[in-house]
């Protein structure tokens, strides 16, 4: 009997220290690395990294990643003379991109948003007024996202850049800006839908306050698109900088310079 429990006693020793090597190996064993991502190839860019893009081709590429991200996304703001080239979202109210950037991810600085009330798709399917809003910091030119619009308060630049891009995955669209503006909210420009008078009014009264005469006339059958962002400069939480621009006809000549008359007295407040 003491013999058998010898034997019995060995092999579950030795299926000890068989287990105890093999546990062993595991936690000495050096973890496998981590996956990593492809790098670049010659074929095309990473697809992971954020890239301006230079035309309607590349921002189709653009819009379709950045829906698989977010499906929130829909479409691709661009502003030359600036690094505003970057996706819009949209979400169920005006509230829950403040915070947020284009991911979904908190973000002091926000992102491009349009108004929750806007439709979007091909140009005949937008609000007779679309709406994007951004922030900016101490009224930076050089500083983040919407604070670039403040170049536009520098004469040369504004002449040099008479239009922009907002485009969706239906449709190319070019824009050319009839105002450029300080306001308040007192100025309720924040309307998408609206009938073609009450547009065109609106429209009128941003041209009346805009630090330059473009020239340009809006009418009923026409669409709009305003970018706003906030005014520090004046004091209070209510000042705004605006630029507003209409759709032009996808067959019309698209403007190099803008000739406009300056009005300097209409950048020295809020109007």
């Amino acid at each position: 009997m003491k013999k058998l429990l010898a034997i019995l006693g060995g092999i579950l020793a030795l299926a000890l220290l068989a287990a105890g090597v093999i546990f062993g190996v595991k936690q000495l064993a050096p973890k496998p690395p981590a996956a990593s991502t492809p790098a670049a190839s010659a074929a095309g860019p990473e697809l992971d990294v954020y890239k301006p893009v230079a035309d309607y081709a590349e921002m189709l590429d653009a819009l379709d990643f950045a829906k698989t991200r977010n499906q929130d996304t829909v479409g691709w703001l661009k502003i030359p003379g600036t690094d505003i080239n970057n996706c819009v979202v949209q979400s169920f109210d005006n509230t829950f991109y403040l915070r947020r950037d284009e991911q979904k991810q908190y973000a002091n600085e926000g992102c491009y948003y349009m108004d929750y009330e806007c439709s979007v798709g091909a140009r005949a399917d937008l609000s007779p007024n679309t709406i994007i809003y951004g922030h900016s910091w101490d009224d930076d030119p050089d500083g983040i996202k919407f604070g670039q619009l403040f170049r536009f308060v520098d004469t040369e630049f504004a002449k040099a850049n008479p239009c922009f891009e907002f485009c969706t995955q239906q449709d190319a669209m070019t824009w050319q800006i009839f105002a450029v503006a300080y306001t308040n909210i007192s100025f309720d420009y924040i309307h998408p839908q609206i009938s073609g008078a009450e547009m065109v009014e609106v429209a009128n009264t941003a041209m009346e306050k805009s630090f330059y005469d473009y020239g340009v006339t809006v009418t009923e059958t026409d669409k709009i698109i305003t970018l706003s962002t906030c005014v520090v400069g004046f004091g209070g939480h209510d000042n705004r900088l605006i630029v507003m621009a209409k759709l032009l006809d996808e067959d019309a000549e698209v403007p190099e310079t803008a000739a406009f008359t300056e009005r300097p007295e209409k950048k020295q407040g809020i109007q």
